[in-house]
């Protein structure tokens, strides 16, 4: 798929999977709003996910999904 069929495919849509892998894959500047809900490393287990990383790792995750944000919201956009 090429990466303008990738970006046309998510518009007013739900998609699922890694954050990172599909925010890379979307345009700079081209998204209006961008929101975050991560896990917050409580150590908190859930039914797929155990919420407990090292805090060196979580952070530098943490730093990796910010700049992905940053990256594709528009100037004129809301994060």
């Amino acid at each position: 798929m090429k990466n303008n069929d990738f970006f046309s495919s998510l518009i007013n849509n739900i998609i699922q999977g890694d954050s990172l892998e599909i925010m890379r894959k979307i345009p700079d500047n081209s998204v209006d709003v961008t929101f975050a809900d991560p896990p917050f490393n409580l150590k908190k287990k859930y039914n797929s996910y155990y919420d407990k990383k090292e805090m060196e790792h979580y952070l530098n995750w943490c730093k990796e999904w910010l700049k992905e944000m940053v990256r594709i919201t528009k100037p004129t956009g809301s994060i």
